[in-house]
């Protein structure tokens, strides 16, 4: 529904507009109430105001700012205030803590000089008395007092006089303990009235002085009644047989001479028994046939003939306890079998000869592909699982095991895809 309404004009050049407030002659006017624009009067500004005016700086002598006293004292003032306030407060405990033991020492003293003065006329008035005055005081004061009071009396004599013995102890312990004192001038005097006086003529012969020991002083020499000291007697240890290594019954020797008492195991020390010629045959250079397996490799994958490692010196580390151990070299088999080891150094050697094997291999270095010994030494590689163990190292997480032997299993993975990365299968 649509509201009607009223049109109208505005005159903006017109300052008495039907809209504005009022009109010139003092009337207000009626406003629109559906206008929405009026006009925009300025307010007059009154003559009274005066611009603000620029800060003043107090000038000084020196041209700087005066200082600003504070109102209250620092923080390093009150700490200050607080330690002396507390210090006098330590001072003034410890003055009257002194003063008060002044006192009580001085009280002590006054009672220890009364008991003295009225010791003193006891005594005087005993001195003047006879002995049988005394014995007529002493049975009076008997038939005065009771017996319980008597004997009370004489304990406390007692105790007394005991106290005084230890009081006499300690201070003779005191004197003893204390330093010498030296006499002053004034108390130290000498008589020289009973030196003989010294002939001048008479001299001192050390020959005529004779130092002779004490009646009671004898030497060591005379003396025989020090005790015997007992003889101890401490057996050699049996001195054990010299053994020659070139015995062939060394080590049951060895054995029974310095480990009788522990277990013989003749299998665990055959290793350091020269090896039998019949375990050297399997890599001898007599042979004319060899099996793929029995086939030596040096640490570069290098082919090693029967007659070449049984030349090669056991310096180079190519030596082992495995089968034919005078030839040098590892098999496919044996560096399979290393490859899986417990020690990261031994699987390090394996992965990488194995390594160098596969791109030799790889190659055609040991002959084309369908001969018979790559034949049979891809044959080894697949029993041994050879690359499987190598991808299976060189895929796992570089964080997870030894660094060395992910980065030789790594190398041996890239050396087997240089040479051609082929797999043995089976006809």
């Amino acid at each position: 529904m649509a509201i009607r309404g009223q049109r109208f004009h505005i005159d903006l050049d017109d300052d008495s507009s039907p809209l504005q407030g009022g009109s010139q002659s003092g009337q207000p006017t009626i406003r629109n109430p559906w206008s929405l624009v009026a006009d925009v009067h300025e307010r007059a500004s009154p003559t009274s105001a005066t611009p603000p005016s620029p800060p003043r700086i107090k000038s000084s002598q020196s041209g700087f700012p005066a200082h600003k006293k504070r109102s209250k004292p620092s923080a390093f003032k009150q700490r200050k205030s607080e330690k002396n306030h507390g210090r006098a407060d330590d001072d003034a405990s410890r003055a009257q803590t002194a003063s008060q033991d002044a006192a009580a020492s001085k009280q002590k003293t006054d009672h220890l000089d009364e008991k003295h003065k009225i010791d003193i006329e006891n005594r005087q008035r005993l001195a003047k008395m006879s002995s049988e005055d005394i014995d007529q005081a002493r049975k009076e004061l008997m038939s005065g007092l009771s017996e319980s009071l008597i004997e009370q009396l004489l304990k406390r004599a007692n105790i007394e006089e005991d106290q005084s013995i230890e009081d006499g102890k300690i201070a003779s312990r005191k004197e003893a303990h204390s330093p010498l004192k030296v006499p002053s001038e004034e108390k130290a005097t000498l008589d020289m009235t009973d030196i003989p006086p010294l002939d001048e003529k008479a001299s001192l012969d050390p020959q005529d002085i004779s130092i002779q020991p004490p009646p009671d002083v004898q030497p060591v020499s005379s003396f025989r009644g020090w005790p015997v000291p007992p003889s101890f007697h401490f057996p050699p240890p049996p001195t054990p047989p010299s053994l020659d290594p070139e015995d062939p019954d060394f080590l049951s020797k060895l054995h029974s001479t310095y480990f009788p008492s522990l277990p013989s195991n003749p299998n665990a020390l055959s290793w350091m028994q020269p090896p039998d010629p019949a375990e050297n045959e399997a890599y001898s250079p007599s042979r004319n046939d060899l099996p793929p397996s029995a086939v030596r490799f040096d640490f570069k994958g290098r082919l090693l003939p029967p007659r070449l490692a049984s030349q090669i010196p056991t310096t180079k580390g190519l030596h082992h306890h495995g089968t034919a151990p005078e030839a040098a070299g590892y098999t496919i088999p044996e560096l399979a079998h290393l490859s899986r080891s417990s020690f990261p150094s031994q699987r390090c050697i394996a992965y990488q000869t194995l390594g160098r094997i596969l791109y030799r291999l790889g190659t055609g270095v040991f002959g084309p592909e369908d001969h018979e010994l790559c034949q049979g030494l891809w044959k080894c590689i697949e029993q041994g699982r050879v690359l499987d163990t190598l991808t299976a190292e060189a895929a796992r997480d570089a964080e997870c095991g030894n660094r060395s032997c992910w980065v030789t299993a790594i190398e041996a993975v890239w050396l087997w895809r240089k040479g051609g990365g082929r797999k043995w299968k089976a006809a």
